[in-house]
């Protein structure tokens, strides 16, 4: 069994397992109040039940997420794309007319990394819209990692910030750029991390890309056959406007 088959295995056990305990649970609420007439009986049970169900409803919800989180970074690694000819951003260090040509401003700009955003209304979601919150990530220091806390609280930070000025953001893409001398199994590894990340607030999708100067060539994870969004098509189409 492929990886694809066993994360829809996954997916459709969990549905499946929720269905059923729904399913009981009304069955139960319904023999209960055919047979049972002491409300003092009934109400403390429908209400433990509704509760119950609640929560169990929540638990179910994130396990449901984190498959399918899952399953697109199985659908994206069966299908990756080659890695992408570099045109425009030949110097990571003098790239702020880059940026700025493709509608971002520079947020934050230390030793260590540069972070360039935009925020611009959700073109996407046509009804009840907020914003998406696009932020690439230029790392300086090629031995830094590509995930450092600090950027998550700077884009954080940018967050609040943003919803200070009454844009409120659901979506945030985020890209992070670092040159790499080597194209060896580690390198690769650490650029496939690559992230999917839905909370009740917003949802977070993350891609790594490695310049690698000697073919001026970008490598990432990616896929040009699935797509599993159009956020994610909006998301690639950003990259090459860089790259």
């Amino acid at each position: 069994m492929n990886d694809v088959k066993k994360v829809n295995k996954q997916f459709f056990i969990s549905l499946m397992m929720m269905v059923i305990v729904v399913v009981i649970a009304v069955t139960g609420l319904i023999l209960m109040y055919v047979y049972v007439e002491n409300e003092n009986i009934t109400y403390p049970i429908t209400l433990s039940i509704f509760l119950g169900l609640i929560i169990g409803g929540s638990l179910f919800k994130n396990r449901l997420d984190r498959i399918a989180n899952m399953s697109y970074l199985v659908r994206i690694r069966a299908s990756q794309g080659n890695p992408l000819p570099i045109t425009k951003l030949f110097n990571l260090d003098k790239s702020i007319d880059l940026f700025k040509k493709n509608g971002f401003e520079r947020y934050q700009d230390n030793q260590t990394y540069t972070i360039y955003y935009k925020c611009q209304l959700d073109h996407i979601k046509q009804i009840f819209r907020s914003n998406i919150l696009t932020v690439m990530v230029v790392i300086k220091n090629k031995n830094t990692d590509f995930y450092l806390d600090r950027i998550d609280k700077e884009i954080n930070k940018l967050r609040d910030e943003l919803f200070k000025e009454k844009k409120k953001v659901n979506r945030i893409i985020i890209t992070q750029i670092k040159e790499i001398d080597d194209l060896d199994d580690k390198t690769r590894d650490m650029i496939k991390e690559i992230l999917f990340v839905r909370t009740k607030s917003f949802v977070i999708s993350t891609i790594n890309i490695g310049i690698y100067r000697p073919q001026n060539l970008a490598v990432m994870l990616y896929s040009d056959t699935y797509s599993p969004s159009l956020y994610y098509k909006y998301h690639l189409d950003e990259i090459r406007n860089i790259l």
